[in-house]
């Protein structure tokens, strides 16, 4: 997961839109908040978690005129799932 954030990071850094202008602007910061050693290993289509991070992440640049993006994840043991914030 922690690689394909990393991905969908950078891609949305350099993402713009149809009318060509960037979707993050000047005074929006994109953070990955997420550490390596904590995640535990997830199972699935890379392609598709990448497309699945890529629409949030973007949809959030969208809407975040200034301030910061961050992507975080915790694995939740109880309900064996990771759980995934952008905010």
């Amino acid at each position: 997961i922690m690689d394909i954030v990393d991905e969908v990071v950078g891609m949305t850094k350099l993402a713009v839109d149809k009318n060509g202008r960037h979707l993050l602007s000047g005074s929006v910061v994109m953070m990955n908040g997420m550490s390596r050693g904590e995640l535990p290993m997830v199972l699935g289509d890379p392609y598709k978690l990448t497309q699945l991070f890529y629409n949030l992440v973007t949809n959030a640049a969208k809407f975040t005129a200034a301030g910061s993006i961050q992507v975080f994840a915790r694995e939740v043991e109880a309900q064996g799932t990771l759980e995934i914030d952008i905010t």
